[in-house]
């Protein structure tokens, strides 16, 4: 036999993953705390909505804002554009609704300080400030002056909400208050102030536009005044050309300094000319090979001449000294030219330097005259524009529409039911879920058969009376019942429990009292009397509680008694042990001053129950609780088979495994497990309608719970 340690150790493998359809199943089974729990959230929520929730009103008002600033001057937006229509613009103007200005003119101009939906400190102390004050001297705060103020502002803060209309400039102020004219006239106040706001804005930059521009305009004046001064000073001062002239002066430039170039190039030529001729000495043939050679001008006439015989030698020779004297006479007057040129270059370039830079500074002074004057003249038409434009101020937002006195929006009942009716749907979905988790009980012979690993004979079902004498005469009455054909079931499976030998000793016990065992006995009993030739005695074990008596009529006689024919005061030969109200044979117990589990262990049991072997085809034993006393222990010894009750959905699985371990520990386990009182009711709630074959039987003795 299996030796049981706890219920996780009998655990089928993949128990730990979670079964939904299992789940579903124990929601289901607990439909009716679920159900139960709903209908209590139902009615909590109708009281709310109805007795303790204040109703709110809602209310809402629209302002669109303008995508441009309208202007009557449309010359000077930079100082009086409208404002931007980016996300960044958009979310900013969110917060100018929700700033502490404009919330704070909204407090003071509805005077919501005094009211008290915004001003808790007024009207009652806070829950916990109330607590506090039971436990100890602390008394609640006292908010006066602009404390009370900045804590109406923050709450109102807090209750307003605004939105952006998606994809438009247009925005919702929204509020719940108690009252529906407040909310409305809540929400419009701020509207207006917004559009004030914006329109006070404007007037504000206007006037410090018209300031700065005032203030500038007369710095520009000055300026301007102060450069022209400078500038006709400077034109008094200076002797500059105009720049005309000026380039007359450069071109006369150039050409002196190519004349100057020309008397270099001369000169030079002269200069070295000179030297050649110089050079060849007094030697005419050498002087006239050298003029013939240089090419010069003035030689070539004498070296014609001299070619042509019309000057002899020494004729030549003077008329070529004359003419390097000319030349020399040449040379210099080139050099005095040249020098007189060079002189009158440099003097008109630095004259032209000079009036360069003069003529420089002034142009540099008229531009920024005129610079001054264009500066002036833009400041002074923007003073005269934002003048006229003073006054002329309009919004960049309008109201589209105002907000009206609406029904109330909250508590919204039924809503709130069905949260309600979702949440307790739930609770007692958890309620039963928790007491699935801490059932410990056996519902079914497939659990019990599983966690045990001991083979399930069978169910009975609940009979549908308490009453020891009324199940008695069910049996009487109702021999094909739901529970007649339930006790036939399990005769089959106790004669078939051996093939090869039918039990003829059989032990009916329990772990604990009051698990259906003496009902089981007797209706066993009853019912292998009812097979044709059979002899059956039900043998009442339980001697110190003597059960049966409950189910026999009063002043019945008791007849032989179990005690008696054990210790010998009795015998069963001629012995009329039939009895009428059970209608089978039966010993009965008694009490006495005898242990019954000593009188049990005696060899004189031994022989009655080796005796009534002889005399009867079946003995059934009404066995104590194993948990109770040790009498069962003793009798499995005697037993062909034991039976071991369970009662359904009552005993414990603890009770059940140490009941199991004290038949094992003297080596009599259990032979059959059979699952005893089994509510039909609560077994079809929980989905296993039809599983014990009862459904077509006796369809209206269901048990009652």
């Amino acid at each position: 036999m299996t030796r049981f340690t706890d219920q996780t150790a009998q655990t089928p493998a993949g128990a730990s993953e979670i079964d939904l359809l299992a789940v579903a199943a124990v929601i289901w089974r607990a439909k009716w705390w679920v159900m139960a729990c709903a209908v209590l959230g139902i009615l909590a929520a109708m009281v709310y909505g109805f007795r303790i929730a204040t109703p709110m009103y809602p209310a809402r008002a629209t302002v669109a804002l303008e995508a441009e600033g309208q202007q009557v001057i449309s010359d000077i937006e930079s100082i009086f554009a409208g404002g931007g229509t980016d996300t960044v613009a958009v979310n900013t103007e969110i917060e100018v609704f929700r700033s502490r200005v404009l919330i704070g003119r909204l407090v003071d101009d509805l005077g919501l300080i005094e009211d008290p939906e915004f001003n808790g400190f007024r009207a009652r102390p806070s829950l916990m400030g109330r607590l506090r004050s039971l436990v100890s001297d602390w008394e609640p705060v006292v908010l006066e002056g602009a404390a009370l103020r900045n804590h109406t502002i923050d709450e109102v803060i807090a209750r307003i909400t605004i939105g952006n209309v998606r994809q438009s400039l247009a925005f919702n102020i929204s509020i719940q208050t108690n009252d529906p004219l407040k909310s409305a006239a809540i929400v419009n106040r701020l509207a207006e102030i917004y559009i004030e706001n914006q329109i006070r804005r404007k007037l504000d930059d206007s006037t410090r536009a018209i300031e700065f521009l005032s203030e500038r305009t007369v710095e520009l004046q000055a300026n301007v005044e102060t450069l022209e001064q400078a500038r006709a000073q400077r034109l008094e001062a200076s002797d500059v050309i105009d720049a005309a002239l000026l380039q007359a002066q450069n071109l006369q430039l150039r050409d002196l300094r190519a004349r100057v170039e020309d008397a270099q190039m001369r000169a030079a030529a002269d200069a070295a000319l000179l030297a050649t001729l110089r050079g060849a000495g007094d030697d005419p043939e050498a002087l006239m090979a050298l003029a013939e050679e240089a090419g010069d001008s003035r030689l070539s006439g004498i070296v014609q001449r001299v070619r042509t015989g019309r000057l002899g030698p020494e004729a030549a020779g003077l008329a070529l000294a004359d003419a390097i004297e000319g030349i020399a006479a040449d040379l210099r007057r080139t050099q005095a030219q040249m020098e007189t040129l060079q002189r009158s270059a440099a003097d008109l370039t630095a004259s032209i330097t000079a009036q360069s830079e003069e003529l420089i500074q002034l142009q540099q002074l008229e531009r920024e005259v005129e610079a001054a004057r264009l500066l002036y003249e833009t400041f002074l038409a923007r003073l005269q524009e934002a003048s006229v434009q003073r006054g002329l101020e309009t919004a960049n937002a309008r109201i589209l529409s105002e907000a009206v006195p609406r029904l109330a929006s909250s508590p919204r009942i039924l809503i709130l039911m069905a949260i309600a009716a979702v949440v307790g749907g739930l609770v007692g979905a958890l309620v039963g879920l928790i007491r699935e988790w801490r059932f410990a009980g056996f519902r079914t012979i497939d659990d019990l058969r599983q966690w045990t690993g001991r083979p399930a004979l069978g169910s009975l079902p609940a009979l549908a009376t308490r009453d020891r004498r009324g199940v008695l005469q069910f049996l009487k009455d109702k021999p094909n019942s739901i529970f007649a054909e339930a006790v036939r079931n399990l005769r089959t499976s106790i004669l078939m429990a051996d093939p090869d030998r039918e039990p003829q000793v059989i032990l009916v016990t329990s772990s604990i009292p009051a698990e259906g065992k003496t009902t089981l006995a007797i209706a066993l009993a009853r019912y292998f009397g009812s097979l044709e030739g059979r002899r059956v005695l039900l043998v009442e074990a339980d001697i110190r509680r003597q059960t049966l008596r409950a189910y026999v009529s009063e002043g019945q006689p008791e007849g032989v008694q179990l005690i008696d024919v054990v210790l010998g005061r009795a015998k069963l030969d001629g012995a009329d042990l039939m009895d009428a109200d059970l209608g089978l044979e039966v010993l009965r117990g008694s009490g006495g001053e005898f242990n019954a589990a000593d009188l049990f262990e005696s060899r004189r049991f031994a022989e009655l129950i080796a005796d009534l072997r002889t005399r009867y085809d079946h003995v059934i034993i009404d066995s104590p609780p194993v948990l109770a006393v040790p009498d069962a222990r003793v009798l499995t010894r005697y037993a062909d088979l034991s039976v071991f009750a369970v009662r359904w959905g009552h005993t414990t699985r603890t009770q059940v495994r140490q009941g199991l371990e004290m038949l094992h520990s003297v080596g009599r386990p259990a032979d059959g497990l059979v699952l005893t009182q089994v509510d039909q009711r609560k077994m079809k709630g929980y989905g296993y309608s039809g599983q014990y074959g009862y459904d077509g039987y006796a369809a209206g003795y269901y048990a009652k719970e």
